[in-house]
């Protein structure tokens, strides 16, 4: 029989979250292990493993190769969610900095990841990056790759890249193109991207759909309904997704208050629940007392359970206004056979076909607010097209399933091979 070849996957994210769950899928995917023997390496810490747990419940502890690496990703996250003034956290971040920015981070995980590629001497090297430059780590390992073992590289950046920032990082970029065998995007505007800010090759740029699975619901909605403490005949809309900025929470809190003032429907008939954790908790409970929506709008924090809380809504919406490329939140709510109301940008633009299977609006932050409560209201007082969105939803998340997505990343490796 002969032996399987070997893959090493590595990811590396201040949080466990949408891109890091990618990887997960494609662990536990039957097609991909049926060929190839798979190992997950990643950034060692407590609340990343806590987090990761329900993912990799029957992954085998040998499959999963966890490494004690230098980073300013997490502790910087968590300084951000601090209850402090922001020029206390500028100088408690600032010798960390300085480590980082003399680059003794670098030197440190390239000797960690030396060591750990001569022992895994995998044929594959699948790096996961939540964006481009992204996690440093993740370009780290492709000059440690070149130093030692030269295994071929599949890079996958799951968001939109960023700007190059001075001659340094060209020469960088340069470096880390001539040495991946292919990166995988899952839009054509994060390909575009690459290529446009960071000059990559356009032909060593593949594209595949993110993928998602869908658990078995563990809490119906009557009994999400009652953890909310709200009635049995509420509409419930459910965001889900890091408490920051780019999610977009606070236009989607705003849009809320505007209907609720201008009484387009009832405070005790319609709810949102907001799921996730993240820097902007803080002011987002600000913003929501002020507007005196404390019996209305829900912060929950992070959830485990996040999906029964996908299925239970009658409305998901995703407002993201930048830095976002394929959500997988939007995939589950496909799945569970949702109307959604999102962002017309980046990958949701691939997932969502306005008025078919969900409802785009413009990403346009002067208009944003009133598009976004305008579609609400449309679709809280529109039973019929809601109904129409969900059906098509469901049935578009075929193109979004983790048995596609693993035959298409077995192409990609048997490409490498050939």
């Amino acid at each position: 029989m002969e032996k399987k070849k070997k893959i090493l996957v590595f990811t590396d994210c201040y949080i466990y979250g949408g891109s890091e769950r990618l990887m997960s899928f494609l662990l536990n995917n039957k097609k991909l292990k049926e060929n190839y023997e798979i190992k997950l390496s990643y950034r060692k810490y407590a609340a990343y493993e806590k987090d990761m747990q329900n993912d990799y419940a029957m992954t085998p502890s040998t499959d999963l190769l966890p490494q004690f690496l230098l980073s300013n990703e997490t502790l910087f996250y968590r300084i951000n969610s601090l209850h402090l003034p922001k020029i206390i956290k500028i100088i408690i971040k600032l010798p960390f900095f300085i480590f980082q920015k003399f680059q003794i981070y670098s030197i440190y995980n390239l000797i960690v990841f030396s060591f750990l590629l001569k022992k895994q001497r995998p044929t594959i090297l699948h790096i996961n990056n939540g964006g481009y430059p992204g996690a440093k780590s993740c370009n780290v390992l492709v000059a440690a790759n070149f130093l030692t073992i030269q295994a071929k590289i599949v890079y996958q950046v799951n968001n939109q890249a960023q700007s190059c920032d001075g001659y340094l990082e060209r020469i960088y970029d340069k470096f880390i193109n001539k040495n991946v065998h292919f990166f995988i995007n899952a839009s054509q505007r994060a390909k575009q991207q690459l290529i446009e800010k960071r000059d990559f090759n356009q032909d060593k740029i593949l594209l595949i759909n993110n993928c998602v699975t869908l658990p078995i619901i563990k809490h119906s909605r009557e009994q999400i309904l009652r953890e909310l403490n709200i009635p049995a005949d509420s509409f419930l809309i459910v965001e889900v997704a890091f408490l920051s900025e780019r999610k977009g929470q606070r236009f989607l809190i705003a849009a809320l208050a505007d209907l609720y003032k201008k009484e387009n429907f009832s405070r005790q008939k319609v709810y949102c629940a907001l799921v996730g954790n993240g820097e902007d908790e803080e002011f987002l409970k600000r913003y929501i007392d002020e507007l005196g929506l404390n019996s209305n709008v829900f912060l929950l924090g992070y959830k485990n359970n996040s999906e029964d809380f996908i299925s239970a809504c009658d409305l998901f919406v995703l407002p993201s206004i930048k830095d976002e490329d394929m959500p997988l939140v939007l995939l589950s709510a496909l799945g569970y056979g949702k109307p959604i109301i999102s962002t017309n940008f980046a990958g949701i633009a691939q997932v969502i076909r306005t008025n078919s299977n969900g409802i785009l609006i413009k990403n346009d932050l002067n208009t944003f607010t009133y598009n976004l409560s305008s579609e609400i209201l449309r679709l809280i007082n529109n039973e019929k097209l809601r109904l129409e969105l969900g059906y098509n939803a469901q049935k578009s998340y075929m193109d979004y399933n983790p048995e596609n997505y693993g035959l298409k990343l077995k192409d990609v490796y048997e490409q490498i091979y050939e």
